[in-house]
């Protein structure tokens, strides 16, 4: 498939369409997906006579209006022929985002896609970002209430019955302010015996609290930290969220906080949308960026912190490239 030179009728036809449907989405129900949809306002315009100056005939319609179960829009995705880098329709997908934006007061999400790679932009968070895959219906809704109603981090309280010591404060400070710089990876480096579990217990609250996640999945390397994230962790300091130990197929929708080792996930990740997890955390990160088990980490679209008790001086550099450590040193130490 990949050899393959489409048009972008036929790219859309033959490949974003079946995307879609895998994704969970009925391309031929109008209630989900408007094909083609115009696009009103001064962004349109704007957009239609820049086209003319530079002599192309196009006009203000976005290639799929996705929508939420209430008849709003969700998310738009700009498509191009297989040949052209899908980041050329950027400012276009912008500008329909802004039109929309304008008329019904919402802001879309953005997928700009050659059918062969998708990438994924919500201005309120993060960068534009490749993706494996377009996101379920549910999982967009999710993301649009948390960029409608999530709250500054760190004006938010740490619970301090989870945590107390200096020094697991800063750690989540460290975290908050790389997600309001639009960063969404961490990596924090904490000796053994101080309280890596219940920091990562205090993050998920807070970060919950603040509707920047709903869906938690620890990701352990041992059975044991596992267990022990599952039993210690979420039990004792989060005990009114509903749980769940992905210990083979099954993963329970219901549920807002995992657990799993990686090799279960590795076994099951491809199951689930790509935004199926707000955020990952993974316990000894430094043995799980490897191989198949960092093709787990890179499918989701995620919140992701690292927890490590090796001293930095040893990690890998991959490991730090992976999570994006500034100057090649951790989030936290």
């Amino acid at each position: 498939m990949f050899n393959e030179e489409y048009t972008e009728s036929q790219t859309r036809k033959k490949i974003i369409d079946k995307l879609l449907i895998t994704a969970g989405w009925d391309i031929n129900d109008q209630s989900q997906i408007i094909p083609e949809f115009k696009i009103k306002g001064a962004a349109a315009y704007n957009f239609r006579a820049a086209q003319k100056d530079q002599g192309r005939n196009e006009s203000g319609f976005s290639d799929y209006l996705l929508l939420d179960r209430k008849g709003d829009p969700l998310a738009i995705i700009e498509a191009k022929k297989t040949s052209r880098d899908p980041i050329a329709g950027k400012k276009q997908a912008e500008d329909y985002a802004d039109g929309i934006k304008s008329e019904k007061g919402i802001e879309p999400l953005m997928f700009l896609t050659n059918g062969y790679e998708i990438w994924f932009w919500n201005r309120k968070r993060y960068p534009l970002y490749m993706v494996h895959g377009f996101f379920s219906r549910e999982d967009l809704e999710r993301i649009v209430f948390q960029n409608r109603f999530n709250e500054n981090l760190l004006d938010m309280k740490i619970n301090t019955s989870i945590i107390d010591r200096d020094y697991q404060i800063e750690a989540l400070k460290r975290v908050f302010n790389n997600l309001e710089r639009k960063r969404k990876k961490s990596l924090l480096v904490m000796a053994t015996g101080t309280g890596k579990t219940r920091t990562a217990m205090a993050l998920i609250d807070v970060l919950m609290r603040a509707n920047w996640a709903q869906r938690v999945l620890f990701l352990a390397d041992r059975e044991a930290l596992a267990d022990q994230a599952f039993s210690y962790g979420f039990k004792q300091h989060l005990p009114n969220e509903a749980r769940c130990f992905i210990r083979s197929g099954e993963v329970k929708g219901s549920a807002r906080l995992f657990v799993s080792t990686i090799q279960t996930m590795m076994e099951n990740f491809n199951k689930l949308s790509p935004a199926f997890f707000d955020v990952i955390i993974t316990d000894e990160c430094h043995r799980s960026i490897y191989n198949k088990w960092r093709d787990v980490l890179s499918y989701f679209h995620s919140i992701q912190v690292g927890l490590t008790a090796t001293p930095s001086d040893f990690i890998d550099r991959d490991t730090f490239k992976f999570f994006e450590c500034e100057g090649g040193a951790p989030t936290f130490n």
